[in-house]
């Protein structure tokens, strides 16, 4: 669909990892059309009678209409045009010169999606726009050309819906050109406006701070007066004409979306006797199955569903990708093939140069073991290159920069980071070679057929032999940990033309360990002490958000989040020691009061551990349609010892809580201390063992979580201590 990630014609990594976002192909024009200003008039209608209409076209189903205050009929005319200006920026408007199936529709075509929208709008009553028409046409010429056309019929059901008139293109200069055929409303009288060539505009995409995309320009448009009620109707060209590699075609297609799609359907044409090789994901055994429909000089093939309902978004659920019906193709049939292009970009850049090798032994001088050097490598790079992305080609967007000129920049993406990681590391000797991955919340990466789809580069190096996945994108994370959105992915290592695992990591790899130390007082107040020792991303997590707090402010922020934990909270000592220190592992010691941790009724004082209790807002639903999909693994160990007030002892103990389940392991219990001062120990062990409950798993797991959830929200009762009186008192 348009309106989510759907382009055919992607220009794959260049795109891709651009930013390392996942890819979506975006629209297309060349320097002379954004350079173009824009036009002052509307539209140029030729009348039979030789004269030229400027202005706004307007045209009722009953085929009369106007333009300005002149008016006509729909058999007074006889070309639509952009005026000469407009043409440059925005593309043609002469009907009847545009490709098959992307004119604008028929008023009877117009009256039967109508109807079928009310329909569609009566079943689905949540939605605000029906998606009637979403046609896409991927073309690919004898020359390595490419075009991509797109035609799209909305009907609005509310005012979000409104949203859907905003048309943008997406293309790079000197590589693509862009054209938008029309864009009208339609009106519930069925009379139609179409926008005026002057509303069209070429811009530069935003630029954020950490992407410059130095070729990318938009151009954009608008369907005029929309309102509730209304249909809009638009179609627009992209043409890669100057492609990098001519052999790269790899059209994708998505079937279905949040709102309600009557007719999607998708054509990809390749020169007659091009094998096409295609995958389809999530559709039906009917859908998958493309027809035929050649036309001449070249092979097609047609995939189309219809009346297809719209996704009800679920929290935790499986990225699009792995739930949407898709279609993907491509002209390759062997992985090897494939990698071998991009290898070749990246044995290019991964040279280990003079300057590499001097900075390399300079960061591991002292170091004996390659675990010693690799995780000296990773610290600096971390704190030493910034996330920047700039490209202006294929080549840089798959395989990144030499090496050397990412670290003479002092800067670089995903890929930049990935081969100078690797890099850095052959020059000390160890093997290492960059990835090219799809982070798990963008879903899992296609591997059936030889396409692209990714949308992040990490490196995977051989510290004594041994496999091991790293990240240096970040600037957080201590050796061997990275980041949890690589976890339990798919990695392809086009040098080793290789598809490779990244292990899960276990739920040790992701931990949080609390020691706390309570001391109660008669009324109830409390003199607490926490100390936190983190590993994996729950480390790097809580490095990072404190490394961007002022010093000078952290006490006060931390203050501020022990009363939004615990109400009434005061903080006496904070210390989180060396955030910058990548070697050592992170350890946070709180020390605070609470002047009413305990409520008193009578002789019973009851309250509740801090900090303890666990929560689980993915098991929140009934029922699922989708999987729960969790970023990774955890481990959460906690410890609380109790020192109890004088004159009172403890009231019962709940029974221990063992739970060794598919998904979830957990231990709680409660121990007593014998001999001086009264205290007890509470503890639990909670590790979540996997980052996907299968839908026919949720009943039992959400059980599991509601045992737990119950367990750790416990309320501790003590009651006063009974007094021992002596035999002399009671005379």
């Amino acid at each position: 669909m348009n309106d989510r990630l759907k382009s055919a014609v992607r220009l794959l990594l260049l795109v891709l990892l651009v930013g390392c976002q996942r890819h979506a192909v975006k629209p297309a024009a060349t320097e002379r059309q954004a350079a173009a200003p824009p036009a002052k008039e509307a539209f140029e209608t030729v009348l039979w009678d030789g004269k030229t209409l400027r202005g706004p076209l307007v045209l009722g189903p009953d085929g009369k209409g106007s333009v300005g205050a002149d008016r006509l009929t729909k058999a007074d005319i006889s070309l639509i045009r952009r005026p000469s200006e407009a043409a440059e920026t925005s593309g043609v408007a002469d009907f009847s010169k545009l490709p098959p199936g992307f004119a604008p529709l028929s008023d009877g075509e117009i009256a039967q999606y109508r109807q079928r929208a009310e329909t569609a709008a009566s079943i689905y009553k949540g939605s605000d726009s029906v998606l009637c028409l979403d046609k896409g046409e991927n073309l690919m010429d004898p020359d390595g050309s490419k075009i991509y056309r797109y035609h799209a019929l909305f009907a609005i059901l509310k005012e979000s819906g409104r949203s859907v008139a905003d048309v943008s293109v997406y293309f790079q200069e000197g590589r693509d050109r862009a054209r938008i055929f029309f864009i009208r409303t339609i009106f519930a009288s069925g009379q139609s406006q179409f926008a005026g060539a002057e509303t069209f505009t070429v811009s530069v995409p935003s630029q954020q701070a950490q992407f410059v995309d130095t070729r990318g320009r938009i151009l954009a448009g608008k369907a005029p007066c929309v309102t509730v009620g209304c249909l809009v109707e638009y179609a627009y060209e992209q043409e890669e004409y100057n492609p990098e590699v001519k052999e790269f075609f790899f059209p994708g297609y998505i079937f279905q979306s949040n709102k309600p799609v009557l007719d999607s359907v998708v054509d990809c044409f390749v020169p007659t006797g091009t094998p096409l090789n295609f995958a389809t994901p999530h559709m039906s055994a009917s859908a998958a199955k493309p027809s035929r429909v050649d036309r001449e000089a070249f092979d097609g093939y047609r995939w189309e569903m219809h009346d297809v309902p719209p996704v009800v978004s679920e929290p935790f659920m499986p990225a699009e990708s792995d739930i949407l019906p898709r279609m993907e193709a491509s002209l390759f049939f062997d992985w090897k093939k494939l990698m071998a292009v991009t290898g070749k970009f990246q044995k290019e850049r991964i040279e280990a140069t003079p300057e590499v090798k001097s900075l390399a032994e300079e960061i591991t001088a002292g170091k004996t073991t390659d675990d010693e050097k690799v995780a000296a490598i990773y610290a600096w790079i971390q704190k030493n290159i910034n996330y920047l992305s700039i490209k202006a080609s294929l080549s840089s967007s798959w395989s990144g920069h030499p090496a050397s000129e990412t670290l003479k920049n002092g800067y670089g993406d995903c890929t930049d980071v990935a081969v100078l990681f690797a890099s850095l590391c052959r020059a000390v000797g160890v093997d290492a070679y960059p990835a090219i991955v799809k982070t798990n919340d963008h879903g899992t990466m296609l591997t059936d057929i030889p396409v692209p789809d990714a949308n992040h580069a990490i490196t995977l190096v051989y510290p004594d032999g041994r496999p091991r996945f790293l990240d240096a994108t970040a600037s957080d994370y201590r050796y061997p940990y990275f980041r949890e959105d690589d976890h339990g992915i798919k990695a392809i290592i086009h040098l080793k033309e290789e598809i490779m695992d990244v292990p899960l990591p276990g739920p040790e790899d992701n931990m949080r360990d609390s020691r706390q130390e309570i001391t109660l007082a008669p009324d109830g107040a409390a003199k607490i002490t926490e100390v936190n020792t983190y590993t994996g991303p729950y480390e790097a997590n809580v490095r990072g958000y404190w490394r961007y707090v002022p010093p000078e402010l952290r006490g006060q922020v931390m203050a501020q989040y022990l009363q939004r934990r615990v109400p009434g909270a005061m903080l006496e000592n904070f210390d989180l020691g060396d955030l910058e220190n990548l070697d050592k592992q992170l350890q946070m010691k709180i020390d605070y009061r609470l002047p009413n941790l305990a409520t008193r009724l009578k002789d019973l004082y009851i309250f509740s551990l801090p900090n303890f209790a666990q929560e689980f807002p993915e098991a929140t639903l009934d029922e699922r349609a989708f999987d729960v999909v969790l970023p990774t693994t955890a481990c959460y160990e906690t410890s609380v010892k109790v020192l109890l007030p004088d004159g009172y002892e403890f009231a019962g103990a709940p029974e221990p809580l063992s739970l060794r389940g598919k998904h979830l392991y957990f231990e709680g219990a409660i121990s007593f201390s014998g001999g001086g001062k009264p205290a007890f120990e509470v503890k639990q062990v909670f590790k979540r063992l996997t980052n996907r409950i299968p839908v026919a798993e949720y009943p039992e797991y959400r059980k599991e979580c509601a045992k737990i959830a119950a367990w750790t929200d416990l309320k501790i009762v003590l009651k006063s201590a009974p007094q021992t009186v002596s035999p002399e008192a009671e005379q």
